[in-house]
């Protein structure tokens, strides 16, 4: 199946709103437009074949003299000029025909205006082809004379002959002086379908972008509601909810540990594309449900949470897929572009015309608004454990240099003479006393751990017996 059809069917069935596939890559309408341009091309004897002649006698000089000169070329293809890429404006205007101002950006990129530029000597008339044999020069600036680029024909009967007399007046060379190559005029082959493609494309992207910020905009309020939900369902001076902040800090914990979007380990710190994504989000899916955390929530309020968390976990999934799609489709698109045109767009101006990472930044900002606004809503145990025995912080002691340590882990310290702080080396673990138990940090995690608290208490209550009468306490406790 050619990929027109496929990346038809996918915004069909794939689930896509209505608006996503308005905006998506139209790539048909743009496959029309490279057929009018190879009609237009052709019209004036610049078929893909000539042009891509032109183009490989040209690189293969370069090639074997290891040059990469660009004025080496007997023709540009410009999408803009070089002094017109940015422009400033103010925040209203808007982004038709390519321009765009995200971000409160005080400058915009102007409407591309291709432009096939070839370039005659001033004097001699011969197409511009610096480095190439004669008989390769002749065969071009005859090319020249017969797309009517020049009126000096060369004589290919004698080298000399091929200089323009000096005895008769050079005919005139239409074009204008070129400021890129001085002692030649510069001839504009005049196209319109191509202006049509990129002001078409350039305008696409725009409303990509558009639709994102709309998206990152509702997504971001659709969490922060779902905040609030979840803070108030979680709220622990509310008895009835105190069993549910167990199960909703798990669901993160799991949620956090999935690295559905982004890895965070050594071997994988990437972004992870649309299918590398779900399906780690099926596995952490799998993961709460054969822990039977679902089946804990009783209350419907507290379903419609975990559903409305899921879903908009799945709204991240869709942007992804959707960016990854038209990426693909601009990536055929310039692909086709330069196979039935051999203008060589995608090669030599990438910049102005790539795909910006609308969906991954969708997601980075989803994500970043799901840690701060929504997952902080709940406590978690990692940032409230101690850093000597990675527990919980039961009756937690602040040292002078703020570091907080669990009051069995600073005693055994003391204990062992170890007194610089592990953390920082400051002489701080020596001097702490009763006065260093934090009271406020200790009820907040009473009230937010209440599990955790009193299974630590047990275990330092078990160990102060095995200080006290060794390892036989163990024996006996478990007697008793």
């Amino acid at each position: 199946m050619k990929f027109g059809q496929t990346f038809k069917e996918a915004l069909k069935t794939e689930g896509f709103p209505p608006d996503w596939v308005e905006s998506a890559i139209s790539y048909s309408q743009l496959k029309k437009c490279i057929n009018r341009l190879t009609s237009e091309l052709a019209q004036v004897g610049l078929d893909p074949q000539t042009l891509g002649s032109l183009l490989k006698k040209v690189e293969d000089y370069n090639k074997a003299t290891e040059n990469d000169d660009v004025e080496s070329r007997p023709f540009e293809y410009l999408l803009n000029d070089d002094d017109s890429e940015e422009e400033p404006i103010d925040g209203n205007d808007n982004a038709a025909n390519g321009t765009t101002a995200s971000n409160g950006s005080s400058k915009k990129k102007r409407p591309f205006h291709p432009k096939l530029l070839f370039y005659v000597d001033e004097k001699t008339g011969d197409l511009h082809s610096a480095g190439l044999d004669e008989k390769t020069k002749r065969k071009l600036q005859m090319f020249a004379v017969q797309t009517g680029l020049s009126d000096i024909r060369v004589h290919e009967e004698s080298p000399r002959e091929s200089i323009a007399s000096t005895d008769l007046p050079s005919p005139p060379i239409n074009g204008h002086i070129s400021k890129r190559r001085p002692g030649y005029r510069t001839v504009e082959v005049p196209l319109t379908s191509d202006s049509e493609f990129f002001s078409m494309l350039a305008s696409e992207l725009s409303g990509l972008e558009r639709l994102q910020e709309r998206e990152e905009k509702r997504m971001h309020d659709e969490i922060a509601n779902l905040g609030m939900q979840v803070a108030k369902l979680t709220n622990p001076d509310r008895r009835a909810n105190r069993k549910l902040i167990a199960v909703w800090r798990q669901i993160f914990q799991i949620y956090l540990e999935s690295d559905i979007f982004f890895g965070t380990t050594e071997s994988d710190h990437s972004e992870h594309d649309a299918a590398k994504a779900a399906e780690r989000f099926q596995l952490f899916s799998q993961r709460i449900a054969e822990a039977g955390l679902v089946e804990k929530f009783k209350k419907p309020e507290n379903l419609k949470a975990l559903n409305t968390f899921m879903h908009i976990n799945q709204e991240i999934l869709q942007s992804l897929r959707f960016g990854e799609i038209n990426q693909t489709a601009m990536n055929k698109i310039l692909k086709k572009f330069d196979k039935q045109t051999a203008l060589d767009v995608k090669a030599t101006f990438p910049k102005q015309i790539a795909y910006p990472d609308f969906s991954t930044h969708l997601a980075k900002q989803v994500c970043r608004t799901i840690s701060t606004d929504l997952i902080c809503t709940i406590p978690q145990l990692d940032d409230y454990s101690c850093p000597m025995c990675m527990d919980l912080q039961w009756r937690p002691v602040r040292l002078r240099c703020n570091h907080v340590f669990c009051i069995r882990c600073l005693i055994v310290m003391q204990t062992n003479k170890q007194h610089l702080c592990p953390l920082c080396r400051e002489k701080t673990v020596i001097d702490a006393c009763s006065d260093n138990l934090d009271i406020e940090l200790a009820a907040y995690l009473k009230k937010w751990f209440p599990d955790e608290v009193k299974a630590k208490q047990k275990y330092n209550e078990l160990m102060a017996g095995v200080d006290e009468y060794g390892e036989v306490y163990k024996e006996k406790c478990s007697v008793m």
